[in-house]
């Protein structure tokens, strides 16, 4: 966490009549609308509205469950958003220091995130990215990468299907489950939290609105990520994309023909020797 950065005037400027302003009341969003504080991916059970921003920010400021993650204004099934084509209106309010900008040599995407009393599932993104906190407070709890076959992420995703945020409790949950090592970090105005890949992490708001924007970016070589589509920088590298493929192919091999304790004394050797 780097503590009090400077990182434009959105610090002062984005109050909810500020936004609405710039915005604009009536322009549509898509918001994941929620029953309950604890957002589910795998359960689905949350659903996508398309309101107005001005009626997202009332019901947000009333403490709705809601949370809204920008798309891309143009080609929101195609592109990654990127704040200065999304939001022209608010753009230059925000501003990354040239010390973090060093590495950001790859640009992907800047996302504008505002949830109320709603976490985030627990995932892991790809590309690195930094999260800078702009109003409100924000507490995530972060697992390094080697935790991530000990937190039910299913093979093949990225998002866990653990379920266990509770953004009333002051305490820690996360000691729990054995064999990881959580972190837990607590975000005020012009905090920026670095979040290397593959590190999982799961956060929500304290006690209001939280507005962040997250920055993403590239920081290996291009040919280690899958050729295609990544709107949010969440797509598994082509190494692991081409290793399930490849696996498929492996099993398939012992499908028939073989008798079952066979094939599971050869497939059981040739996991060890993955190991």
């Amino acid at each position: 966490v780097l503590e009090s950065v400077n990182i434009g005037p959105c610090l002062d400027l984005w109050t909810f009549d500020y936004l609405k302003e710039k915005i604009g009341n009536e322009r549509q969003v898509i918001v994941h609308h929620s029953p309950t504080p604890s957002m589910n991916f795998h359960a689905k059970n949350f659903k996508y509205v398309k309101q107005s921003f001005g009626e997202f920010l009332d019901m947000a400021a009333k403490g709705a469950h809601l949370y809204l993650r920008s798309t891309s204004s143009k080609n929101p099934a195609q592109r990654p958003a990127i704040l200065t084509e999304d939001f022209p209106e608010i753009a230059n309010d925000f501003r990354l220091p040239p010390e973090i900008l060093l590495p950001v040599n790859d640009f992907h995407s800047s996302a504008l995130r505002i949830s109320s009393d709603v976490n985030m599932w627990l995932h892991y993104d790809v590309m690195a990215n930094v999260y800078c906190q702009i109003r409100g407070n924000r507490r995530l709890v972060i697992y390094p990468p080697s935790d991530i076959t000990r937190l039910d992420f299913p093979a093949g995703s990225t998002t866990s299907r653990l379920g266990f945020f509770d953004t009333n409790s002051s305490s820690s949950q996360f000691d729990g489950i054995p064999g990881t090592s959580p972190i837990e970090a607590a975000l005020k105005p012009g905090d920026v939290l670095f979040i290397p890949p593959l590190w999982p992490h799961t956060g929500a708001p304290e006690g209001g609105v939280s507005i962040a924007v997250n920055v993403f970016f590239r920081n290996l070589s291009a040919k280690e990520y899958a050729a295609g589509r990544d709107v949010y920088g969440n797509r598994d590298l082509q190494p692991y994309e081409d290793g399930r493929r490849d696996l498929e192919k492996i099993v398939r091999r012992f499908d028939h023909g073989v008798p079952a304790d066979i094939a599971r004394a050869y497939l059981s050797r040739l996991a060890d020797e993955l190991k």
